[in-house]
């Protein structure tokens, strides 16, 4: 009776497609199965997939960057920034959403942004995180600015993370190269 049961488990597997290799009738292996169509394709995620919040935070990094190097850093930014509590905080200069809204006057000579995150945090709640990096802006004629920024994010009423405070600090000046 346990051979007989073998035997019918074994044939019941080797008529599913996921049967492994070694289980298949002799000359099946070889044979060349046509790829599922039920199945989506691994890009996308299974439906109702949320990721975790540090990873919907460094996705919605990635976007601002990619809109900053389409629009500005300001066009960017008022797509996101909180519109009742969120500012931009500049050397001496603190930009409010409206502010920001109406366009962050990039430095003179100012070319496209880039910034990379190397921190993310998250709130236990899920609520409130930050991210930090560093960034580099380039500027015609001279040498980029480079430095450290970070985005204070919080969770509005419909669930969608904005920007509270987004400032961004240059490293200090390099001194200059002495001559021999």
């Amino acid at each position: 009776m346990r051979v007989w049961m073998m035997g019918l488990a074994a044939l019941a597997l080797t008529a599913c497609e996921t049967v492994p290799e070694f289980m298949q009738p002799v000359g099946a292996a070889n044979a060349q199965a046509a790829p599922p169509t039920n199945i989506a394709p691994a890009a996308t995620a299974p439906a109702g997939f949320t990721p975790p919040p540090d990873q919907q935070l460094l996705e919605l990094e990635r976007q601002l960057s990619a809109a900053a190097q389409a629009h500005g850093l300001g066009a960017a930014l008022a797509e996101v920034i909180d519109p009742a509590d969120g500012i931009s905080i500049r050397s001496g200069v603190t930009y409010t959403a409206a502010d920001v809204a109406r366009g962050l006057a990039p430095p003179a000579g100012a070319g496209p942004i880039y910034w990379q995150p190397d921190r993310v945090h998250v709130s236990r709640s899920g609520d409130m995180g930050v991210t930090s990096g560093r960034y580099v802006q380039v500027v015609t004629g001279s040498e980029a600015v480079q430095g450290r920024y970070v985005i204070v994010w919080r969770r509005d009423s419909a669930g969608d993370w904005r920007v509270l405070t987004e400032t961004r600090v240059a490293d200090p000046a390099r001194p200059a190269a002495r001559r021999r």
